[in-house]
């Protein structure tokens, strides 16, 4: 049996237009503090935003208060979310920018200070990386000193400039240059023994 393409493609669009429709209801019941849509919807995006904190944090426990940190925010700030944006891009930048906050703040408390010396690319070989798995790469990055984690998780997977990072974390670009080195050079080392 063959499908029109025409009709597939109008019963997608519906369904998308139902998810949307289902999304905007309930988020208009969080903004009336009802509870059952609050948890609804923490437990709809819970798992993609706790692997944004798990990037940041060690410490499952960290990861998981940095979400909570987070979600409240949002919760607080519903009113301002506008309808024409991604809700998931919205709801994804205001936990991202809390677990950095968090971050920020223990940064500061174990202030690392970095060497001068810069480390090129370093190249790893491709049969090395078809190893590993992302939870192998994330165990290994959270062994790195946390500014260095923090920096590196910023600049190789959320895309962050050096600058970006320097006015995020209240840093220099030469401090956060060497942090991406940093962990290059300690992961390169750690991928080998994966050899």
């Amino acid at each position: 049996m063959t499908i029109n393409p025409t009709i597939e493609v109008s019963i997608t669009k519906k369904k998308q237009s139902d998810t949307t429709d289902a999304l905007t209801q309930l988020i208009q019941r969080c903004m009336q503090n009802d509870r059952s849509a609050q948890a609804e919807l923490y437990k709809q995006f819970h798992g993609k935003m706790l692997g944004v904190c798990l990037r940041y944090f060690s410490n499952r426990d960290d990861a998981l208060a940095a979400l909570n940190q987070g979600f409240l925010k949002i919760f607080k700030n519903l009113q301002l979310y506008n309808s024409a944006n991604d809700f998931k891009g919205w709801a994804y930048r205001i936990v991202q920018n809390t677990a950095i906050d968090q971050v920020r703040t223990q940064i500061r408390k174990d202030k690392q200070m970095p060497s001068s010396d810069l480390v090129e690319d370093l190249e790893v070989s491709e049969s090395v990386i078809h190893k590993l798995y992302a939870k192998d790469l994330l165990q290994l990055m959270h062994q790195l000193p946390l500014t260095t984690k923090v920096v590196f998780n910023l600049f190789a997977i959320e895309g962050y400039s050096h600058q970006e990072i320097a006015e995020t974390l209240d840093m220099s670009t030469g401090t956060s240059k060497w942090h991406v080195n940093n962990a290059r050079t300690k992961l390169k080392d750690w991928i080998t023994t994966y050899e």
